[in-house]
């Protein structure tokens, strides 16, 4: 058994000061406020430091795009059908991307890979652990979100095609077409079965949420009415005029993943993507995970995205929560990841100091128990 005893422990909902978390065969089994170590275990003694569940990105192309690979070298799109929803972005993933080192080394465990933006129904994303072992041992999640994208990326991506999608009104047209397809396929079930209806059923019965790719009002309200047409579950990506309309969105999302946040708006439609985004859509009562969108931000400082938002407004709690717990619950996975409480995985991150201070270090990560950095 390792326990880790001291500092300060951020559990994914609040923090133990000089507390000792207990780890055994890849699992935290207690975690307690006091230091009553028992004889005969391996103690590491991190007092003065920052102890915090493995960091997860809620939304990357980690693997599907390697770093420094020439510009065309992707497979973040498979931009030659406006409906794929029976592509998995693992079937893309590369453990050897240099990025996915990084990463660990930063303090992230786990991500969420999802298809790009180029589709209006792009694909399934998996939920994967950044641990060196065959993809099938990675993934933690196969199915946890169906991506779909409005506005200018699927516009500009046909336009040059000169195919539809060219508008947005064909764009939403495609989601209508293949989600009706998906319900008129339900109730025939012909013999021969229908990978894409299917996994467009999934979305349907809510066994996963519909990850939509937006930015401007204009498609966040396509996206409310095309939810309250079929009714299923959905988080919001980028959403960067999702200020603007939070009141509308209280109760009808499962939360916003915001992000990328350094750099400049490549396009009009983004122009409001801003760090104080996350504050306004919490203060709402909106669920707010923080994302690097990797490669279009380093992943290795998506605690700095959540620091910078943390500066502009958003409660210390909250920015934790939008780098670890919330993550895994817009995943559905945080019965295994994102939280240090007893039964969920030993993915631990330590840092010499506030994970907020850009002086801070990681100095330990933990995946399954087993000690990586």
């Amino acid at each position: 058994m390792l326990v880790l005893k001291g500092g300060k422990i951020f559990t994914g909902e609040n923090y133990i000061t000089n507390g000792a978390i207990f780890i055994e065969n890849g699992k935290i089994v207690k975690v307690l406020r006091r230091q009553r170590i028992p004889k005969g275990v391996e103690v590491l003694d991190l007092r003065g430091r920052y102890i915090l569940p493995g960091l997860i990105d809620a939304h990357t192309h980690i693997g599907m795009k390697d770093e420094a690979s020439p510009r065309d070298y992707s497979d973040v799109n498979e931009a030659t059908d406006p409906a794929t929803p029976h592509l998995y972005a693992i079937d893309s993933f590369n453990l050897d991307d240099p990025a996915v080192e990084k990463a660990v080394a930063s303090g992230i465990t786990s991500v969420f890979v999802t298809p790009g933006s180029a589709n209006p129904i792009g694909g399934i994303g998996s939920v994967v652990k950044l641990r060196k072992t065959s993809i099938r041992e990675m993934v933690l999640r196969k199915e946890a979100g169906l991506k779909m994208a409005l506005g200018e990326n699927p516009k500009l991506t046909y336009r040059e095609k000169k195919t539809s999608p060219t508008t947005r009104m064909a764009t939403s047209a495609v989601i209508r077409e293949w989600f009706s397809k998906a319900i008129n396929y339900d109730k025939k079930r012909k013999k021969e079965r229908d990978i894409k209806l299917e996994n467009i059923l999934k979305a349907l019965k809510k066994e996963i949420p519909c990850r939509i790719h937006c930015h401007s009002v204009q498609d966040i309200e396509t996206a409310l009415r095309l939810q309250e047409e079929f009714g299923f579950e959905m988080i919001l990506e980028h959403a960067s005029d999702a200020p603007l309309v939070a009141e509308k969105l209280k109760g009808r999302v499962k939360g916003v993943v915001v992000g990328p946040l350094f750099g400049v708006s490549s396009k009009p439609e983004s122009k409001n993507l801003s760090f104080k985004n996350p504050s306004v859509l919490a203060s709402y009562g909106i669920p707010v995970a923080i994302t690097s969108d990797h490669p279009f931000n380093a992943i290795y400082y998506l605690n700095l995205y959540a620091a910078m938002s943390f500066k502009e407004g958003l409660d210390e709690i909250a920015s934790l929560k939008a780098i670890t717990s919330q993550p895994a619950d817009f995943l559905g996975v945080s019965n295994r990841v994102g939280y240090i409480r007893k039964g969920n995985d030993a993915d631990i991150v330590v840092f010499s100091g506030h994970p907020f201070d850009i002086m801070s270090k990681v100095e330990m990560v933990f995946i399954d128990g087993l000690r990586v950095i």
